[in-house]
């Protein structure tokens, strides 16, 4: 009978044992960020508005669960906190406040580099003067990103602008980088020959964010 005990016994150490085994090497390999900062406050929901749950400090670790992308300003995690408790926490685009392990898309891409900071555009005059909407060109832009970057733009009509004549023009250029991150700018735009309707984009379509 004590065999039989003995030997239920060492069993159930060895399942155990697998179990906290395979664990550890899941979560070695998992998605994690570690935190940089001093602390991060922990958040019921993504954004800075929401109720603040717990903090994080620096040097500890935490399995990704989810990733938001739509705030501007800040990458959002959805973290294990491995008490049972799962909330979010904000990490600055520019300068972050994690560093992340195990990105699913460094698996797929063998120089695959974490960045999250859109480009910055930027021109020096309140008009972009051009002959005409074909010979549009981006030389007076001013646009800081490392990696390699498109730029797209849409002209807009504003049929009757309220403090001054129309019709008015203007022009949104959008930079986006080689890892999805883009960035829009709004400028004012004039043509020695006026396009035509049809090539042009009534200014009420105009996304307000990126005025």
């Amino acid at each position: 009978m004590k065999k039989i005990i003995l030997f239920a016994f060492v069993v159930v150490l060895i399942v155990v044992g697998s179990i906290i085994l395979i664990n550890t090497i899941n979560y070695k390999n998992a998605w994690k960020v570690e935190v940089t900062n001093p602390y991060i406050n922990v958040r019921k929901e993504h954004t800075l508005l929401s109720e603040k749950i717990d903090y994080i400090t620096k040097g500890d670790d935490f399995k990704v669960l989810e990733i938001y992308l739509e705030d501007k300003a800040f990458v959002w995690y959805k973290v294990d906190l491995k008490n049972g408790r799962k909330g979010w926490i904000a990490s600055d685009r520019r300068v972050p406040y994690v560093k992340e392990i195990n990105n699913p898309k460094s698996e797929k891409e063998e120089d695959y580099k974490i960045d999250y900071a859109p480009p910055i555009v930027k021109y020096f005059d309140e008009y972009y003067e051009t002959e005409s909407i074909k010979t549009i060109n981006y030389d007076h832009l001013t646009i800081e990103e490392e990696s390699k970057y498109k730029v797209t733009h849409t002209v807009f009509k504003e049929e009757k602008p309220k403090d001054r004549p129309g019709p008015e023009y203007w022009i949104q250029y959008v930079v986006t980088d080689s890892f999805g991150n883009s960035a829009s700018k709004l400028q004012r735009i004039k043509f020695e020959i006026v396009p035509e309707d049809d090539l042009v984009t009534d200014f009420s379509k105009l996304n307000r964010r990126s005025r």
